[in-house]
């Protein structure tokens, strides 16, 4: 099949390519919407520009090709409504939510960004320099997080607006995995407005033990990846707590540290095989036409309330609290999207 790109900057690239494996025998970068081409993947990014902008284009792709394929990245504020789904046969995504939740949509892991490391050696824990490392933005759960490890062990923290160093300096994605390289445990506490983060993969990719967390209605990593063995806990003080006790026993922590290696060679074969057989099986097309019919997907005032309550679900009260004390960056965004509409007003809900 044919990989079309409609942005140029995302960061997906590499996972996306490696869960594609030798499905793909061409790629090309479309940013005007001109590839009209069967047998296609097409991917698009909710950051890249609003997706019923795309209306349009894939309604015209429909009437000309016999299978196309829709990978919906970059998705993690559940903007816009899903009502373009209904022009594919197939659609892959990432995050996980029940607002698109569906035959024929399959939800990815969201991988790990373009350039990491991917050396199948995996360094010891016993041979690590840091007991726990974090590099990047302190804000909402991740101000829990620092207060509950800052005093484990040897450790590495670089607290900045950006993944810099403390004199400021940018740290290249080699450097920033080195750091992982050399690192036991790796916390990774939520993204922007959701659980999950580029942080969890690239650890697992580069051999670290991550501790994760859950919500008390809401486990979306099992609900995600099913069972696994990455730690995973309620609150920071409990993840501390494990790490303190496993860390003394090193019998026990090498044993984990290859399950979760071992497990996550597994579960990237598993998503390229479940990838493979949606994409040779048959069309999807009738189960999405009817999931984007659905009137959430149509009606901003339906939808909205249900985005913003799956929002919710990813918060720790604590990280809530400080999102609404500081209202920029995520809010803004949500109000942002909340503004646009889902679905042409036209009435081609073909």
């Amino acid at each position: 099949m044919k990989l079309v790109w409609h942005a140029d900057n995302l960061l997906e690239v590499d996972w996306l390519r490696d869960i594609l494996g030798n499905l793909i025998d061409s790629e090309v970068t479309d940013l005007e919407c001109t590839c009209f081409d069967d047998n296609t993947i097409h991917v698009i990014s909710s950051n890249w520009k609003p997706i019923p902008t795309y209306e349009t284009y894939f309604a015209e792709c429909r009437r000309r090709c016999k299978k196309l394929v829709l990978f919906h990245a970059s998705d993690e504020y559940f903007s816009n409504g899903n009502a373009l789904y209904r022009h594919f046969d197939l659609v892959l995504r990432n995050f996980r939510t029940y607002l698109a939740t569906s035959d024929g949509i399959i939800t990815l892991p969201f991988g790990y960004a373009n350039g990491t490391s991917r050396s199948p050696y995996k360094k010891s824990a016993l041979e690590r320099r840091y007991t726990w490392s974090f590099t990047g933005e302190v804000k909402a759960s991740r101000v829990d997080m620092m207060a509950a490890m800052a005093s484990f062990g040897g450790n590495l923290v670089t607290k900045t607006s950006s993944i810099s160093d403390d004199r400021g300096h940018k740290l290249s994605k080699t450097e920033f995995d080195a750091i992982l390289i050399d690192t036991v445990f790796s916390p990774c506490p939520m993204g922007n407005v959701i659980l999950e983060t580029w942080r969890l993969y690239e650890s697992l990719e580069l051999g670290c033990i991550p501790l994760i967390e859950r919500r008390p209605t809401h486990n979306y990593y099992r609900a995600l990846l099913g069972d696994h063995p990455i730690p995973t806990f309620a609150n920071w003080q409990q993840a501390r707590q494990f790490a303190d006790n496993l860390y003394a026993n090193k019998t026990a922590l090498l044993a984990l540290q290859q399950e979760l290696n071992m497990w996550w060679e597994t579960k990237k074969a598993s998503v390229r095989d479940t990838v493979k057989a949606a994409i040779d099986g048959p069309s999807q097309a009738a189960a999405l036409h009817r999931f984007a019919s659905l009137p959430y997907n149509r009606h901003p005032m339906l939808y909205e309330p249900l985005r913003l309550a799956e929002l919710l679900r990813h918060q720790s009260v604590a990280s809530l609290r400080r999102r609404v004390m500081r209202p920029s960056g995520p809010l803004k965004r949500i109000t942002r999207d909340s503004l646009r509409p889902l679905a042409p007003k036209s009435g081609s809900q073909r």
